[in-house]
């Protein structure tokens, strides 16, 4: 019997052997260069929010502004609410259609979605913008503050609310103000997005539910949106053979993979990109890229091949690196500085773990600011919940 088995093993390792030597090196498929990744990565960047996130947002701010417009006990905020690796400011700004600007006065009081270093400076913000628009409808309404429910028209926006606080002392008294401001003007209608963590641990600190009361989740990609969405990046490749097009059955297993989660699964099928080595130019790391009117793009093509995508694993993770983690998904994108504020941390420790971190590939930089890389959110996700941190995502 063992005789038998071992006969049957050294058949299977020879048979395995002869296949190992005739295969062509130049069909092993390997990851593109990075100036290759770096071009479709910025082709991912250039697309605009998928149509469903913003379809969901207009007909839900329609909705709303409507019921507000005709009742005097209606709601008079709208949040929406992402995931944490979401461009949920870029979703919220893309989703305001030029009819919406023209039927309404828009104010933005952040002009920039970057957090200050004085967290109580969204306070000073509103007040300014508010106060300038107000001495304007005073004036168009003959000096009445509180217009009656047809003249209702404004809309303020606070397109990433997460970017309005930082986890310490004092650190939301910005927020406290604007959840009181929404309560006493019913004037103005406030529409307002915000990942799950943030809105999570903002309604356990200043309990924001009870003020900003209507909610609404952005929708969950399913596979033949994302095959929409992805279209004009996927047409771009040039395969030799048939495998060019993401089929419907490909799209339904990345939309699975990323929960349902745009730049999750950008970012998965970017990963996933591969070209065989026969097919890698020669001169792709000194070719020097050319200015096209569309923007910089690589002299040299290529073609590349769909793999399928996986779930990148997490490195093996400290409780320190799990509080940094979820810090920068309570915050979205931030410095050093203020995540060791964060923290409570000194920023030379908070800066060793980051660079550890940054070159596992869970955090990335763009300038000053760090974010976690969105392929990393599944994994990331399942291993602070299980730890016992609260995201409130699902």
């Amino acid at each position: 019997m063992i005789g038998a088995k071992f006969r049957s093993s050294i058949h299977w390792f020879q048979s395995w052997l002869s296949q190992a030597k005739t295969t062509n090196p130049d069909n092993i498929l390997n990851k593109p260069p990075e100036d290759i990744i770096q071009e479709f990565s910025q082709k991912l960047a250039q697309l605009s929010p998928p149509l469903e996130y913003r379809t969901a947002i207009q007909e839900t701010l329609t909705s709303a502004l409507s019921d507000w417009q005709q009742n005097v006990t209606s709601a008079n905020s709208l949040v929406i609410l992402g995931c944490s690796v979401e461009p949920i400011a870029q979703i919220i700004q893309d989703s305001l259609t030029d009819e919406c600007s023209q039927n309404w006065q828009i104010i933005h009081p952040l002009a920039l979605c970057k957090r200050s270093p004085d967290c109580s400076s969204l306070k000073t913000a509103i007040n300014e913008a508010l106060f300038s628009q107000t001495e304007s409808q005073s004036a168009d309404y003959g000096g009445d503050a509180n217009p009656e429910l047809s003249e209702r028209q404004t809309l303020v926006v606070i397109p990433c609310l997460a970017q309005c606080f930082l986890r310490c002392i004092e650190g939301w008294e910005g927020i406290e103000f604007l959840q009181n401001a929404v309560v006493k003007d019913k004037s103005r209608f406030w529409l307002i997005g915000c990942n799950y963590s943030a809105w999570t641990f903002l309604d356990q600190v200043c309990q924001v539910s009870a003020y900003l009361e209507q909610v609404h989740p952005l929708p969950k990609l399913k596979g033949d949106a994302l095959q929409k969405w992805l279209a004009p990046v996927t047409a771009q490749l040039t395969p030799e053979d048939d495998d060019a097009d993401m089929d419907l059955a490909d799209c339904k297993s990345l939309a699975s993979l990323a929960s349902g989660v745009s730049s999750v699964a950008a970012q998965l099928w970017l990963q996933a990109l591969r070209i065989r080595a026969a097919d890698i130019p020669d001169a792709v790391s000194e070719s020097k890229p050319k200015l096209t009117p569309q923007g910089v793009t690589l002299e040299i093509p290529v073609n590349l091949r769909q793999t399928k995508p996986i779930l990148p694993s997490l490195p093996d993770l400290t409780a320190t690196d799990r509080y940094l983690l979820h810090s920068l998904l309570l915050h979205g994108q931030m410095t050093r500085t203020d995540l060791a504020l964060s923290l409570g941390e000194s920023e030379q420790l908070v800066r060793s773990r980051v660079q550890m971190l940054q070159r596992a590939g869970v955090i990335v930089q763009q300038q000053e600011q760090l974010n976690i890389y969105p392929a990393y959110y599944p994994s990331l996700k399942t291993e602070l919940v299980n730890n016992n941190f609260l995201l409130g995502d699902g």
